[in-house]
């Protein structure tokens, strides 16, 4: 990483650090049947893994909940890569500031939402959507284990043995199931 691009993250993620104390969460374990609200982050610059989100989404919705998902495109025009639909909201490097920090209203509104569960089915490191789920208001926080979601997410899914994101949906949809609150 170049030397500028370091002291850019370095400065980011200090503002990141300054905004969660600030943080006020009302931490609830949900499983899926008593969740109503649910968000889903996810990196989306991969074709597969935007596919892959999408199908997840769907089924989420076939079990009547409320979903909204945003995924991350590390490009600086978004519409090279997807298309916009319904319920899937988009943010690229052209709405995040020169610190990383995401600045698009989507982004900015889905922070703000109190969803019942907020999935992060990020499996890199990826600092747009480490300070989206850090600063969320969800009750409850999901992902896969490593980098800040060991500290953010308040159910972590150890995926080592199978590092895809395939699997990391497989074992979402398993555990959320699984908690009795």
């Amino acid at each position: 990483m170049s030397p500028i691009k370091n002291i850019q993250l370095k400065l980011g993620k200090f503002k990141l650090k300054n905004e969660k104390k600030k943080l006020k969460r009302d931490v609830k374990a949900f499983n899926l049947s008593n969740a109503s609200t649910v968000g889903v982050i996810y990196n989306a610059t991969n074709r597969n893994d935007y596919e892959l989100a999408k199908k997840f989404v769907q089924y989420l919705k076939e079990e009547r909940k409320d979903v909204l998902s945003l995924g991350y495109i590390n490009s600086k025009n978004s519409d090279d890569v997807v298309k916009p639909h319904l319920n899937y909201q988009f943010f690229d490097n052209n709405s995040i500031s020169k610190i990383k920090v995401p600045n698009s209203i989507d982004a900015k509104s889905f922070i703000s939402k109190s969803f019942s569960i907020l999935i992060d089915l990020n499996t890199e490191d990826c600092f747009p959507i480490e300070y989206i789920t850090t600063l969320s208001r969800a009750k409850f926080k999901v992902g896969a284990a490593g980098n800040y979601r060991n500290e953010e997410c308040d159910l972590i899914i150890d995926i080592s043995q199978n590092n895809n994101l395939d699997y990391l949906i497989i074992q979402i949809k398993h555990y959320l199931k699984m908690i009795n609150p």
